[in-house]
């Protein structure tokens, strides 16, 4: 589980450019973002994604809530990082009256090892690195269709979204 922001604005990611020639590249203001709460499922690669004003607290305790409508019986095993909201005292009460769900921090510093964040570098591979989107409505529209048409990148997620991690000993 974990929250991504993305900016509407241009973010170049790679290219190509002649030596001696420009390239310009258009820009928004950046000052918009959507807010993006989401849960990956590693068993059957579902995935919840919410739209919330900010992820704090609250839009936690509704995705949290989403999962246990999802998966109505048998353990939840969320695995997060060490955002403060996450350990806010709702959240914290929230899992303790529901006893299916069990909240497993991640180390500080290691975002390699929580899987939906492979998920949100693919997702601006896909939809926000070197594109424009004039209007905050279109780039709203195009990132919120990526998520709901998820399937179409089943073969290309299928290797990446695993729980395959290489342990590297000093």
């Amino acid at each position: 589980m974990d929250g991504v922001h993305p900016m509407h604005n241009s973010q170049p990611a790679y290219g190509w450019i002649r030596k001696g020639q420009d390239m310009v590249l258009k820009a928004n203001t950046g000052r918009q973002r959507l807010n993006l709460n989401g849960a990956y499922n590693l068993e059957d690669h579902e995935i919840i994604i919410q739209e919330t004003e900010m992820i704090n607290s609250q839009s936690t305790v509704a995705l949290l809530k989403e999962m246990m409508r999802k998966q109505p019986q048998g353990m939840i095993y969320v695995i997060l990082d060490n955002a403060r909201y996450y350990r806010s005292e709702l959240v914290r009460g929230f899992v303790e009256k529901n006893k299916r769900i069990r909240l497993l921090f991640l180390p500080p510093y290691s975002p390699n090892l929580n899987v939906i964040e492979r998920l949100w570098k693919f997702f601006k591979k896909k939809v926000i690195y070197n594109s424009y989107y004039e209007k905050f409505a279109l780039f709203r529209k195009f990132c919120l269709d990526f998520f709901r048409h998820l399937g179409k990148y089943k073969a290309e997620l299928q290797t990446l979204m695993t729980d395959n991690f290489q342990l590297i000993q000093a």
